[in-house]
């Protein structure tokens, strides 16, 4: 039996009608799509897996003639409903192949379905390596380049920074090649899409030589890292990369930094890849745990601040000023376990605003009154009473003006870092054991993001905001004019366009588009929920085919 057997008849024949081209259509129905973090799901009519650039071309096509909205998937990763969809959905999954290696310049092309742990095994079998990662493996290129991913270093800014190039397959169906000398602003547009251009299908990326990095975390008290922080950003430049896990109820932090260890260096012997001492706690025991007392939260909040105290003490140190480290290849570095389902609310604010931020996060949370310790006015106009919140904080930093810019024409038009000066990037992440919502997340991520716009923050486009789109056009003036202009000129007619787009970055003016997907119904089943949107109606497709 045919994979598109159970489509409709009038479907099916435009699919069956384009048999005779060749070129493979690898699809399937009865797709169930889920988050990574099983936080949203969808039904698509279609799961489509190509495994060329002929294939995916065919398929936007097809999806023409058929009146289908087309959103493309990776891994996932981002815990929104962003890649939710009734209509088709294409994954590159089978999309992932090392085109060509350039050891001399470092250019690698390949296919942007390639996860970054399959890239980097790749490099590094050609001694080469990502300049700067994230704390994330799964990611496909294409997922790391159209939402913004970025590290943890004041000598970066996103990812995307490395690359030279992109081939994207358009709503015609057509393949453009892009750049930041060729159609410049539909590359500018591209490094941060949202999936709403069309398909990115190829990407030319400048490697550097592998390096490995040795790294120390030390857990001390907030004082101590808050003070470095404010000796000229001490803390951020006393290594290459730094990171911070702020833990608000015993008010400690956990300070890692890592500085790069060469290829010579590692060859002459002057340091050795050695990973850091693991304990019984730090594995599968660890791991229950603490999902369970997660669990238990859910009925009594209140035993969070000792679950903080318990669960990281068990694996930084009970005691301030506990020290570990090891030396890694770069990746096993920075890479970092995600553990359970959850919710992430990460947003940009200025680096100098940092101190103040965590300062009042801290007194908004821990309830503190004037006269108490470590209070200040924190101005969050939410009540904390009763609410207590997941740990860590991760505090991270990056700084996208060091290599791109406008002028250069390789800084995406919605890029959500600081404009004019280095990015501080703060992560709330509420967690969801056993795929079951916390308490307080409503009141939490209100009071964070509250805050985060009172520092003139923007959210990280991966993740789960409430902001307006007239907030969206605010903040980010002409870079998102420009954007909705590339992606009109690209797409008018809203092939690659759902509601998730309609509500945060269309210009509200804009009339529905003739193929853009509008939301019917969502359902919240317990765990997760389950969106479901609007195909065209058939009598269209008639339409489309006399056309």
């Amino acid at each position: 039996m045919s994979p598109v057997a159970s489509l409709d008849p009038r479907v099916r024949g435009i699919i069956d009608a384009a048999a005779d081209d060749g070129i493979p259509f690898r699809a399937k129905t009865a797709h169930f799509h889920t988050t990574w973090a099983r936080t949203f799901a969808s039904m698509p009519e279609l799961y489509i897996l190509p495994e060329s650039q002929e294939e995916v071309e065919k398929a936007v096509r097809l999806a023409r003639r058929c009146r289908r909205r087309l959103t493309t998937v990776g891994h996932a990763h981002s815990p929104s409903d962003l890649t939710c969809t009734s209509n088709w959905l294409v994954s590159l999954d089978g999309f992932k192949k090392v085109l060509s290696v350039d050891k001399e310049t470092g250019l690698v092309v390949m296919q942007a379905g390639i996860r970054l742990w399959q890239l980097t095994e790749e490099l590094n079998k050609h001694g080469l390596s990502f300049p700067v990662l994230g704390s994330v493996n799964e990611q496909t290129i294409a997922g790391v380049i159209s939402t913004g991913t970025r590290g943890s270093t004041l000598k970066y800014g996103l990812l995307s920074e490395s690359i030279a190039s992109l081939k994207i397959v358009l709503a015609n169906g057509e393949t453009v090649s892009c750049s930041p000398t060729e159609n410049t602003d539909l590359f500018r547009g591209a490094l941060l899409s949202l999936g709403a251009l069309g398909i990115i299908t190829e990407v030319s990326f400048r490697a550097v030589p592998a390096f490995s990095l040795k790294w120390q975390q030390t857990i001390q008290a907030e004082s101590i890292m808050l003070d470095s922080w404010k000796q000229n950003n001490k803390l951020w430049t006393q290594s290459d990369f730094v990171r911070v896990w702020w833990l608000p109820y015993t008010r400690r932090a956990v300070v890692w930094r890592a500085d790069i260890v060469t290829k010579e260096d590692l060859e002459s012997g002057r340091e050795k890849n050695r990973d850091p001492p693991v304990g019984y706690y730090d594995g599968a025991l660890g791991y229950h745990i603490y999902h369970n007392l997660l669990y238990l939260s859910r009925f009594i909040p209140r035993i969070l601040p000792w679950v903080e105290w318990f669960v990281f003490g068990m694996q930084y140190g009970f005691n301030d000023g506990y020290t570990s480290g090891a030396v890694q290849p770069m990746d096993k570095a920075l890479w970092m376990n995600c553990l359970y389902s959850q919710y992430v609310n990460e947003w940009a604010i200025p680096l100098h605003r940092g101190p103040e931020a965590l300062m009042r996060l801290g007194s908004w949370l821990n309830r503190l009154q004037p006269g108490d310790p470590d209070y200040v006015d924190h101005g969050i106009p939410y009540s904390a009473e009763g609410l207590y919140v997941h740990s860590p904080v991760e505090v991270r930093v990056c700084d996208a003006t060091v290599n791109t810019s406008a002028e250069k024409g390789n800084r995406p038009f919605l890029d959500s870092t600081i404009k004019d000066g280095p990015t501080l990037n703060l992560n709330a992440t509420m967690y969801r054991p056993y795929d079951l919502d916390p308490p307080g997340l409503r009141r939490w991520f209100e009071g964070f993001e509250w805050l985060m716009r009172d520092l003139g923050g923007k959210p990280h486009w991966a993740k789960n905001f409430d902001v307006k789109n007239e907030e969206f056009a605010q903040w980010y003036g002409d870079d998102m004019v420009q954007w909705r202009r590339v992606r009109d000129e690209v797409d008018p007619d809203g092939l690659f366009v759902g509601p998730w787009h309609r509500q945060f970055v269309l210009d509200p003016a804009t009339p529905r588009l003739p193929f853009e997907e509008v939301e019917k119904t969502r359902h919240d089943a317990g765990k997760g929920v389950t969106v479901y949107g609007a195909r065209a109606a058939l009598d269209d497709i008639e339409t489309a085919e006399k056309a």
